[in-house]
C-alpha cells in the first residue's frame, strides 16, 4: 500500500505546485513571447505600494488570531445559532445526495489550491501586463474586502458548518489529514461570515471583467472558479448559505467602490506617498489611468 506524504513533504509539494501553476498560468494567459520579466519588475517597482498592500492583506488573518476577544466562545455560540436559524440545514442535501470521494477531492483542491492560486496569480498577471489602472482598482477592491471581513471575523465569530452539531454535516475538508491541516494552521474555524473565499474570487472576476480585458480567458476561468468555490464551501462543511450570500454582496460592493474615481484618487495618493518613501520619486510613476 502506498504511504501518504508526510506533512512537510506535502507542504513542499504544495508550494512547488503553486509556483509551477503560476508560471503555467502566465504562459497560458500571456504567452512566452509577450512575457517580459524586466517589464514586470519595473511595473512592480512603480506600483510598489500596491504590491505591498496585496502582499500584506492576506496576512492580516494571522494578526487577527492574536487579538481575539476573550469572550468569543460565548459570542460564537450565539452568533452561530442565529446564522443557523437563518440558513438551517438546507445544504445538508449536498452531502446526502453527492457522496462521492472524487467530488470531495476536487472540492478540496478548488477550496485550498485554486483559491490560493487566484489570490497570488492575479497581481502577478497584472504586473506582467503592466496594467496599472487595473492594479489600482483591484488593490482598492481587495482592501475594501479585508476592511469589512476582519471586523466581522473578530466581533461576529461564526462556527464552520461541519463543526456545528445541529447542521448534520460532516467536516469533509477538516478530516482530510494534510489538506485539513493546511487550512486549520491559519483558520480558527469561526471566520465564516461573510465568506472571504467567495467575496475575494468574485471581486477579482468583477474587477477584471469591468476593465474590458482582451484576455477574456482568465475572466472565464474566474467565473468557473466562483461557481466551484461556492459549491465547495457548502459541500465541504465550511460555510452557511448566509455566509455565501454576504460574500456575494461584499464582492459587488467592493467592485463598485473600486470603480469610484474619488475613492481611487484618495487611496492612490496615500499609496504613491508610500512608494516614494520606499524607492524615491520616479518619472512616469503615475502611469496610465
Amino acid at each position: 500500500m502506498e504511504m501518504p506524504l508526510s506533512y512537510p513533504l506535502f507542504i513542499a509539494a504544495y508550494a512547488v505546485s503553486m509556483i509551477v501553476g503560476i508560471f503555467a498560468g502566465l504562459l497560458i494567459f500571456i504567452g512566452w513571447k509577450d512575457l517580459w520579466w524586466r517589464k514586470a519588475l519595473a511595473s512592480a517597482k512603480l506600483n510598489l505600494g500596491y504590491v505591498l498592500l496585496l502582499a500584506v492583506l492576506p496576512l492580516t488573518t494571522l494578526v487577527e488570531n492574536a487579538i481575539r476577544n476573550p469572550e468569543e466562545a460565548t459570542e460564537e455560540v450565539i452568533y452561530t445559532n442565529w446564522i443557523f436559524s437563518i440558513s438551517g440545514n438546507a445544504i445538508r442535501v449536498l452531502q446526502d445526495r453527492l457522496d462521492y470521494q472524487i467530488l470531495v477531492d476536487m472540492s478540496i483542491v478548488v477550496y485550498v489550491w485554486i483559491f490560493t492560486f487566484i489570490l497570488y496569480f492575479t497581481p502577478i498577471l497584472l504586473l506582467c501586463l503592466d496594467d496599472r489602472a487595473t492594479i489600482k482598482r483591484y488593490s482598492v477592491a481587495m482592501l475594501f474586502n479585508y476592511v469589512v471581513l476582519i471586523p466581522f471575523y473578530l466581533f461576529f465569530p461564526v462556527t464552520v458548518t461541519g463543526f456545528y452539531s445541529d447542521s448534520g454535516l460532516t467536516p469533509l475538508l477538516y478530516i482530510n489529514t494534510n489538506w485539513g491541516r493546511v487550512v486549520t494552521s491559519v483558520d480558527p474555524l469561526n471566520n465564516d461570515f461573510p465568506s472571504g473565499h467567495v467575496s475575494i474570487v468574485l471581486t477579482t472576476m468583477l474587477v477584471l471583467a469591468s476593465a474590458g480585458w482582451d484576455r477574456r480567458g482568465y475572466v472565464y476561468f474566474l467565473a468557473a472558479s466562483v461557481v466551484g468555490i461556492v459549491f465547495a464551501v457548502l459541500y465541504l462543511g465550511v460555510h452557511w448559505l448566509a455566509d455565501v450570500f454576504a460574500g456575494l454582496v461584499l464582492a459587488v460592493g467592493a467592485t463598485m467602490l473600486a470603480g469610484n474615481e474619488k475613492v481611487l484618487a484618495a487611496v492612490d495618493r496615500q499609496v504613491r506617498r508610500l512608494s516614494v518613501k520606499l524607492v524615491g520619486d520616479q518619472d512616469g510613476a503615475e502611469g496610465p489611468t
